[in-house]
């Protein structure tokens, strides 16, 4: 109501301040029809989608190691290998985040395949540097607007996992393993806690070697 407030007063700024955090607390408390109900306001179509982030495993120590010539060259290097793998999957980049992407897949098979090429990839480069790949499939609100046109709880706990994968890990949660498909080799699930969800996930780590 505060942002529909804002919104008559011509307010547009505060009004979508307003309208994004009603929505995050309506996806937390799992007000399903009332989260939507805010997502039309503010333009925003639902989609399903698997989420992969990836990062780089020691950034700041390298780039110390190797000052920054050395580190410019060799994460330029890095970034070709990955969108060559992330385009041949059929992803979409939504946003490289420094030493890192945030990628956006039509299925989680198409995503788990960028992830395991990205991995094998890197390791047939004479020098590269370690990165953790996390991924998670979910409904996320999506806005043609927006800088960043993805948001949403799917894209946050993709987030997290990433963040919770180790150096040469693809860690995915069991609702993406499970939509891939079979023909993708995996650990035994895990439970993992991560900030802002009340209830453990289950991840798995897949195997790419």
């Amino acid at each position: 109501m505060l942002g529909l407030a804002f919104r008559r007063h011509g307010d547009e700024h505060a009004a979508i301040a307003e309208l994004d955090a009603a929505h995050s607390t309506f996806e937390r408390i799992g007000a399903k029809t009332d989260a939507e109900r805010v997502a039309e306001l503010l333009g925003r179509q639902q989609t399903r989608r698997t989420f992969l982030f990836t990062d780089i495993v020691g950034s700041t120590r390298l780039l110390e190691t190797l000052g920054n010539d050395k580190w410019r060259k060799l994460l330029g290097r890095h970034n070709e290998v990955l969108e060559e793998q992330i385009t041949r999957c059929g992803g979409e980049v939504v946003q490289q985040t420094g030493d890192g992407f945030f990628v956006s897949f039509a299925t989680p098979k198409a995503a788990l395949e960028a992830a395991i090429g990205i991995q094998r990839a890197l390791e047939a480069e004479i020098v590269a540097p370690d990165v953790r790949i996390g991924a998670h499939s979910g409904d996320a609100f999506q806005s043609e607007s927006a800088s960043n046109p993805y948001g949403g709880e799917a894209v946050h706990l993709a987030a997290r996992i990433g963040a919770a994968a180790g150096a040469g890990e693809i860690l995915a949660s069991r609702e993406t393993l499970e939509g891939a498909g079979a023909g993708f080799r995996a650990s035994t699930p895990r439970a993992e806690a991560f900030k802002g969800f009340e209830e453990t996930v289950e991840v798995i780590s897949v195997d790419w070697r």
